[in-house]
């Protein structure tokens, strides 16, 4: 028997369909998430996967207009920082995305490789998109899909929450740094596949998705993305029933804030700043109290998992 194959078409409607039904109708919030738009000028294709993207790009008609992604991030700390990492001193370095038409589905995509100019050792191409309109404390989900072209190219999936002005952070931490909220390692594959993170909790109310891949050093190489999705968590009732159970006091805090959480078992719990950053985690507390006096003065957001659930509450230490 013949096996009709869907349409282009027919595949996304049927995509949409199953997100909408497993997860709820949640707004994707990515710029260009399938590669697909300023596609008259290739170049300015992957500008919303790069951290410094240019000022002007080309319309579907062809006219210059004013960036939509300039317009929200510009991290040329980065880069600099990226070319004293690969080069020792700032200068020339590829630290954009390709825009490559070898995406998923016959559609346009972004790679990541290196083209040897300069000649340097690793991959120091990154995608960088920031995302804003996050609400502090509500899950989300991101997926992607891959396809690498050889072996020892896995890639690096970064959620971050704050915009990093170098990768000291993550090269010496991980995702165990204070600036990850949630990580993926893709395996390289040479087959299509969605990779998908776990559902996180925001805390800032943007994230940046930042992906590397270090292995991917020429043109044999070559790592492609396409079909990026960063969308509200609808399936968070456990998360939200154990909100409930949670309450702190005293707040505003002193030395010692008292976490309720009925009969609940708490086996984690972590502190942020208001800039996102990661300042005490503790995994077990004694008579259900952290310690606090070691913060400022100051408002804090306190990230509590427990029984396979996660929320977020605010506090203030005085």
């Amino acid at each position: 028997m013949k096996t009709k194959l869907l349409s282009t078409k027919s595949f996304y409607i049927l995509l949409v369909f199953s997100l909408c039904f497993n997860y709820g109708w949640s707004q994707n919030l990515m710029l260009n998430p399938t590669c697909d738009e300023h596609t008259s000028s290739t170049s300015d294709n992957a500008d919303a996967y790069d951290m410094t993207p240019n000022s002007t790009i080309e319309d579907e008609s062809g006219l210059d207009i004013d960036s939509p992604y300039r317009a929200i991030w510009n991290n040329s700390a980065l880069e600099d920082a990226l070319e004293i990492k690969y080069l020792g001193a700032e200068g020339s370095l590829d630290e954009q995305p390709g825009s490559t038409s070898s995406g998923n589905n016959g559609t346009r995509g972004v790679k990541l490789y290196d083209d040897g100019s300069p000649s340097i050792t690793g991959c120091s191409r990154r995608l960088y998109q920031k995302v804003e309109g996050l609400t502090i404390g509500t899950n989300y989900i991101f997926s992607v899909d891959s396809r690498s072209e050889a072996a020892g190219t896995d890639s690096e999936v970064y959620i971050l929450n704050t915009e990093i002005t170098d990768e000291v952070g993550i090269d010496a931490n991980g995702a165990a740094d204070a600036s990850v909220d949630a990580y993926m390692d893709i395996a390289a594959a040479d087959e299509w596949a969605t990779f998908t993170t776990v559902s996180f909790t925001a805390t800032n109310t943007f994230a940046v998705v930042y992906v590397r891949s270090l292995g991917s050093i020429d043109g044999d190489t070559e790592v492609f993305y396409d079909n990026f999705s960063f969308v509200e968590d609808a399936t968070a009732s456990v998360n939200d029933f154990f909100a409930s159970k949670i309450s702190l006091y005293p707040n505003p805090a002193k030395s010692f804030l008292t976490i309720e959480a009925g009969n609940v078992a708490i086996t984690s719990v972590s502190v942020f700043n208001i800039l996102g950053a990661k300042v005490l985690e503790q995994e077990e507390l004694v008579e259900n109290k952290l310690n606090v006096s070691s913060l400022e003065r100051g408002i804090y957001l306190l990230k509590i998992s427990g029984d396979n659930a996660v929320t977020t509450k605010r506090f203030i230490v005085e």
